[in-house]
């Protein structure tokens, strides 16, 4: 019996060994940062990160004052955090042999981001492998490289600033095509276009470049893989939610 016992245990620990690279995988790596990085667990536990550090799903990833982060993730993706940016990666998945399996999904908390996409969403016809959910709306991917500015609506009792353009989600795209997805109608966005979305139970629109959105340069080395267009150059490439 002891004997068996111990065959059992020993067989135990093997199996765990070999799951164990498969709990450890990373889906993203710290490429650069400028600045202080922080991640909550999923078991609550909150760490500073450097650069080369794993970010796993399930991770809740938060940027401090004067700081910026990018992301790599194992499909080829990145994504830039500007200062007090807080982001949790739902879900991802990258089978480089099974793109059917492909699957992302980011919830933006707050702060802004630029997402220059990789592989996912790409290689699929599965329209819904590419997720990024902000306050007012989804954002679904069919090009590369995109942005997106979040600008909230005021308190009860306050009136917007003069200096901001009306509350909502504005979208563009330097690379591709974004769907932009609210009401339950979804809009198509290409090059040169802005897509508008002004509440969750609304319908999408395009509408004419805003002249006055926020604008928030990052490093300039944080930038130098990331393609840019007329309509998004430099810090307009960024996503941001107040």
């Amino acid at each position: 019996m002891q004997v068996s016992a111990l065959r059992l245990f020993v067989r135990a620990l093997a199996a765990a060994a070999l799951l164990a690279p498969l709990f450890a995988f990373a889906q993203a790596t710290v490429q650069h940062l400028s600045g202080t990085l922080s991640v909550q667990r999923p078991d609550g536990s909150v760490l500073a990160l450097a650069e080369r550090s794993d970010v796993f799903v399930g991770d809740v990833i938060s940027t401090e004052r004067d700081s910026y982060a990018q992301l790599r993730f194992t499909d080829g993706g990145q994504v830039t955090l500007r200062p007090y940016t807080q982001v949790k990666i739902e879900a991802y998945g990258y089978d480089e042999v099974r793109p059917e399996r492909d699957n992302f999904a980011m919830q933006l908390f707050r702060g802004g981001l630029r997402s220059l996409t990789g592989l996912i969403g790409k290689r699929t016809t599965n329209r819904s492998a590419y997720r990024m959910v902000t306050s007012t709306a989804t954002i679904g991917i069919r090009g590369t490289d995109y942005s997106a500015i979040d600008i909230p609506a005021p308190p009860a009792g306050q009136s917007a600033p003069p200096n901001l353009p009306p509350p909502g989600v504005y979208v563009t795209v330097a690379d591709g095509q974004i769907a932009l997805i609210s009401g339950g109608v979804e809009q198509l966005v290409g090059i040169g276009q802005v897509g508008f979305s002004s509440n969750i139970n609304l319908p999408p629109r395009l509408v004419p470049p805003p002249p006055n959105l926020p604008q928030v340069s990052p490093p300039p080395s944080f930038g130098q893989t990331l393609k840019t267009s007329s309509i998004n150059a430099g810090s307009s490439l960024e996503c941001v939610v107040q």
